[in-house]
């Protein structure tokens, strides 16, 4: 019994160090967590640092159906030392081909001077949604070949400037400034002196370039057959459609040739948005040209209907008169919702900020 006591005695007393152990190890692991992220900044804080500066001579092929545009840069970096020149081996994430001038170093008080000619075509998600009142924020993304820790960029916005006149057709420049960023990426690049599986963090400088289109036609050729389509669909509930002279017969045709005139329009409405689609495109959601579509499909669907509705209740026996007499007052009561309805739709897609 005395045994036993001692046996029981003696394994806590064992497990008591592996615990302590455990203990300790996950407090080093939590102070790592916390402390290393705030060791890195540090670090890349005190990293060398060069400034960039851009200038845009040219903005041209602006393309938000293909998502792209092209753009012709000149961009210069001042380094305190020559061996920082960050240009020779950036990287533009989203060119396509880009084309470079040979680089141009000059020596000045404050440092090291590069300048460079960059141009090509660049990628760029474009929300068209609020077409023609969209204002979009295209980008070029400029990245450091160095990790942050040994690297960063620091934009020079009070000397980089937009060429005069740059704007392409249709379109204003509305802002232009360089922006600092980071960039994680979740792989090492195959470098041995970091952990396997670890990221590295590179500096980045994005150039900014605010737009808005300046060409109102383009929203009145567009919308233009829907107003059109609207007009007649409205039209036909205004003209008389009812004389002592006319019989039962020539009443049904006169409805059917609505009906007929109606089922055309519908078919313009389809057609006139397959073409629209191909001009504006977007891949967030619906556009303002589809709500407009959409609101004139439902507007012409019942005037179909009313028409249906008129056609079968005047062969039961209804009054012609008084079945003209809804013809009008619909049609005008369908016209007023329509055009403030249309109008909401316009109000609150020019007001929204569509801003990426």
């Amino acid at each position: 019994m005395a045994a036993g006591e001692r046996t029981g005695r003696s394994g806590p007393g064992r497990a008591l160090p592996a615990v302590l152990a455990l203990l300790t190890v996950l407090a080093g692991a939590v102070w790592w967590l916390l402390t290393a992220p705030a060791a890195r900044a540090a670090q890349a804080a005190g990293a060398p640092t060069c400034t960039l500066g851009a200038y845009l001579s040219d903005l041209y092929d602006i393309e938000p159906a293909k998502h792209t545009f092209a753009a012709r840069f000149r961009l210069w970096s001042v380094c305190p030392e020559r061996d920082l020149d960050p240009l020779p081996k950036a990287s533009f994430s989203n060119v396509s081909d880009p084309e470079r001038g040979d680089p141009v170093v000059t020596v000045h008080p404050g440092g090291f001077r590069d300048v460079m000619l960059l141009q090509g075509t660049f990628r760029q998600n474009w929300d068209a949604r609020a077409f023609p009142f969209d204002r979009q924020r295209i980008e070029v993304v400029v990245s450091a070949g160095r990790p942050l820790e040994e690297f960063r960029f620091v934009p020079d916005n009070a000397n980089s400037a937009v060429s005069e006149g740059v704007a392409p057709s249709g379109w204003r420049i509305t802002g232009f400034r360089l922006v600092a960023a980071e960039h994680r990426f979740p792989t090492n690049f195959g470098d041995p002196s970091l952990p396997p599986g670890a990221g590295v963090t590179h500096s980045q400088v994005r150039i900014r370039i605010g737009l808005e289109r300046d060409d109102p036609t383009a929203f009145l050729k567009l919308t233009g057959p829907l107003y059109l389509m609207v007009l007649v669909a409205t039209a036909t509930f205004l003209l008389p459609s009812h004389s002592e002279e006319l019989a039962m017969g020539e009443r049904l045709d006169s409805l059917q040739s609505r009906l007929g005139l109606l089922g055309g329009g519908l078919f313009v409405v389809m057609l006139n948005m397959q073409q629209v689609s191909a001009v504006v495109t977007s891949s967030v959601g619906l556009t303002l040209l589809d709500w407009l579509h959409l609101l004139t499909l439902a507007y012409v669907l019942l005037a179909v209907m009313g028409t249906v509705a008129s056609w079968r209740w005047t062969v039961r026996g209804g009054d012609p008169v008084r079945a003209e007499h809804y013809h009008h007052r619909g049609a005008l009561y369908g016209l007023l919702g329509y055009s403030l309805a249309a109008a909401a739709v316009v109000g609150w897609f020019a007001a929204a900020d569509w801003v990426w």
